[in-house]
């Protein structure tokens, strides 16, 4: 009888325990059942992402996509436990592919007037400065303004034209981030607008230190959300949650993976 008793308590103690395990690890998940049956029936999320942004997005030898948007969706994937697929396109097809249905998000836009007829935006995950970038003997420029009537270097299509278009800067347009910064480090400009991480990135990968100086003031600042189809609530507040999950630190090592701060 005593040994009945024991086995009995034994069994019931291993019950709760596996219940107790259960409810911690229903727990920590972020999203709620309804969240994740959405996730679990959609299976794999479609991912719009650049092919030529280092350091944000590109395609590395392998032509596999690479870069800091695509580390930091496969760490919020890893929070929220959901798949995903990158697919690497035009920024143009991104955006259409979006409306369409045939992503489910893209790897990181900003959140601006024209876009919200069409699309939902998370919160920001990461503010992005674009900076004025001079030959290093132009030790005495402290912005735009103060930089003498020399042509300003910038990428075709980029935000950079209408910035230096606002500013009534003469501009000498390239067909690409990396011919921009390489006609800065080699001369053929004295000055250039560009995002500050792309910037970052070539210096650091192209061994480019001391060629090139940052101004350190901002041209202009924008902010990287991650957006959905317009109406796509629920996708939108599981990505919220995804972002809240990830941590500053968690971020910042992303960022010193692929950029040194430009200087």
């Amino acid at each position: 009888m005593r040994k009945n008793f024991f086995w009995v308590l034994s069994l019931l103690s291993l019950f709760c325990l596996v219940g107790l395990t259960a409810c911690s690890q229903e727990a920590k998940d972020p999203l709620t059942p309804a969240e994740r049956a959405r996730v679990e029936q959609k299976g794999v999320l479609k991912i719009g992402a650049f092919p030529d942004y280092p350091p944000f997005g590109f395609l590395d030898e392998a032509k596999q996509p690479v870069g800091m948007s695509i580390d930091y969706w496969n760490l919020l994937a890893q929070k929220l436990n959901l798949k995903v697929k990158f697919c690497p396109t035009s920024f143009d097809k991104q955006l259409k592919g979006l409306e369409s249905g045939d992503f489910d998000s893209l790897a990181g836009i900003f959140p601006l007037m024209e876009r919200q007829k069409s699309f939902d935006f998370t919160k920001s995950f990461y503010t992005l400065n674009t900076n004025l970038f001079v030959a290093p003997g132009l030790n005495n420029i402290s912005s735009l303004q103060s930089l003498p009537s020399v042509p300003v270097g910038v990428v075709e299509g980029d935000s950079s034209q209408e910035v230096a278009k606002q500013a009534k800067r003469e501009m000498k347009v390239f067909p690409g981030y990396l011919e921009t910064v390489m006609a800065l480090a080699n001369g053929q400009v004295k000055a250039i607008i560009l995002d500050d991480p792309v910037v970052a990135y070539y210096i650091k990968v192209k061994g480019l230190a001391g060629k090139i100086r940052k101004v350190p003031d901002p041209v202009a600042q924008g902010w990287m959300t991650l957006p959905v189809k317009k109406g796509n609530l629920q996708l939108l507040e599981i990505l919220n949650k995804g972002i809240s999950q990830v941590s500053p630190q968690e971020w910042q090592k992303i960022e010193r993976k692929w950029v040194e701060p430009s200087k």
